[in-house]
């Protein structure tokens, strides 16, 4: 007996449902994992669990354009067998000095395993004499856990596109090391963080708007050892131009201009 087209109708109803929600399931999986393709990477290491889980939920709503891939040690990591290709590397080492033989290991395995990938060390500790240790080993960017959550997002965001952060404390240690220099400025040797007292004067009367004529009239030098200065402080920190600079210095330590 022939069906009717009510018949036929029916007949293929039942399957309509299931065809639609496997398309849409396909669909929707597709969307993930092209979404996640796109995704930078951001690998958190801390050994200490519940401010693993805190701080990598925490990078996860303010760092909605990363994965976060938290691990508990580099040892760990090595034991996979192959290291996450991640854009930015954040080290937690809470009250371990950088100068302990376990942190100096762990930023060396980093160095190798990761060589192109820049570095954050997050730490309990924030005097000068860890940072310098930092960034003589490599580190890219030093975090306080004294800093804000902004700020801290601010940094990693600053690193992971090729910039150079250095806390405050630094800045201002060698600013008060500049008052006691008699040295020209061009003549003045460069501080172990990458900039000259000289340096973060210009940076200063840049945040506070000063042309090119007015920052070497305040600061006693010729207009053209302000424009190697400025072109020294944009290579540093990796900007296109001096609004940038002034951008990026402002978001990360709105008080240097002080």
């Amino acid at each position: 007996m022939a069906l009717t087209s009510s018949d036929s109708s029916r007949a293929d109803a039942p399957f309509a449902p299931s065809l639609r929600d496997s398309a849409q399931n396909w669909v929707s999986s597709l969307d993930q994992a092209l979404s996640s393709s796109l995704l930078s990477l951001v690998l958190y290491i801390d050994a200490q669990s519940l401010s693993r889980e805190c701080f990598s939920a925490r990078l996860a709503y303010d760092l909605p354009e990363s994965s976060i891939e938290p691990a508990s040690s580099v040892r760990e990591l090595q034991s996979n067998g192959s290291w996450p290709r991640a854009s930015v590397v954040i080290l937690n080492t809470h009250g371990a000095s950088v100068n302990s033989p376990e942190v100096a290991e762990d930023i060396a395995v980093i160095a190798v395993a990761a060589p192109n990938t820049p570095l954050v060390l997050l730490s309990d500790l924030d005097g000068p004499r860890e940072v310098i240790r930092a960034i003589h080993l490599g580190v890219r960017g030093y975090l306080s856990t004294n800093v804000s959550i902004q700020q801290a997002i601010g940094v990693i965001r600053l690193v992971e596109q090729g910039g150079t952060y250095i806390p405050l404390s630094i800045l201002t240690a060698c600013e008060r090391a500049d008052h006691a220099s008699s040295c020209q400025p061009l003549a003045e040797k460069q501080t172990f963080v990458g900039f000259s007292p000289r340096q973060l004067q210009v940076l200063k009367a840049l945040r506070q708007g000063m042309q090119n004529k007015v920052i070497a009239y305040e600061l006693g030098m010729c207009e053209s050892t302000v424009k190697v200065h400025i072109r020294h402080i944009m290579k540093k920190l990796n900007a296109r131009n001096r609004t940038q600079v002034v951008s990026m210095t402002n978001a990360l330590e709105p008080d240097l201009s002080k």
